[in-house]
């Protein structure tokens, strides 16, 4: 892990927006609650919130909808708390779908899709967008987890840290299951995915206050692996038939005996 600026983190491209004076993106881009024929403009303005109070909030907030909702709703609710429409009338209910990795289907974790949805709503390009969500998978990939300990938890046990080494939903949890030797669908389980969510909703506003204030901060980097195997099958690359930036080595565990 390293510190870098914004600059760094988003790359060359995509800065032109910048961050922006605060109380003027509300009164701009804002629509007053009341009123017809009125609308925010997308994307929706944001403002710096905390982010061991948005943990707290998610680590409860998953009862009521499990881990995608449990990341994005706090935030919602929290800026609906200050300001209104159009946070208030946002139906964070849809959330739900991502649990499990969207309708149980073991992909893309929950809490990364409900923290990659709130950076879609607020990044100021295409370009930023990409590149903050790209930290904030990276981060998960490689940090132990889960690291957050509520201070009244739903269910009082240990819950020990394992590192997923996947965006995925299934590897997260498998790899999980083997450190801790629970099962897949036991209560310490849907206790370490509360906390995971909590751990991945204060770093996604971490990630959004420092894109918005030009703070630095602390940003995984992609591995050896995964740079070696980019150099071949990356755009731009001699065979060039893969994108993205996900740990190869979680799907493609083996090799052909001729690949380099």
């Amino acid at each position: 892990m390293k510190r870098v600026t914004r600059r760094q983190i988003l790359g060359p491209v995509g800065l032109a927006a910048g961050s922006c004076v605060l109380s003027s993106c509300f009164n701009k881009n804002v629509a007053p609650s009341s009123g017809k024929g009125k609308k925010a403009v997308f994307p929706w303005p944001y403002a710096e919130l905390d982010p061991d109070v948005t943990a707290k909030r998610t680590y409860y907030d998953c009862e009521k909808g499990k881990c995608m909702y449990g990341v994005f709703a706090p935030v919602m609710s929290r800026l609906a708390e200050e300001h209104g429409d159009p946070y208030r009338s946002f139906p964070v209910g849809m959330m739900r779908y991502g649990v499990g990795g969207a309708g149980g289907s073991g992909s893309l974790c929950g809490a990364l899709n409900g923290g990659a949805a709130l950076i879609g709503l607020f990044a100021k390009s295409e370009d930023d967008m990409k590149g903050l969500i790209r930290g904030l998978f990276l981060w998960y990939e490689q940090a132990e987890l889960p690291a957050y300990v509520p201070e009244k938890p739903i269910l009082d046990v240990e819950v020990p840290r394992s590192v997923s080494g996947s965006v995925l939903c299934h590897v997260s949890l498998t790899r999980w299951c083997e450190t801790s030797g629970s099962k897949a669908f036991s209560k310490p389980r849907e206790e370490r995915c509360k906390r995971l969510a909590a751990d991945t909703a204060k770093k996604t506003v971490e990630i959004l206050n420092a894109y918005f204030t030009g703070e630095s901060l602390s940003v995984a980097e992609l591995s050896e692996d995964v740079r070696r195997c980019r150099s071949c099958h990356a755009k731009g690359s001699e065979i060039s038939n893969s994108s993205g930036y996900m740990n190869c080595g979680s799907c493609h565990s083996s090799l052909a005996k001729d690949h380099p």
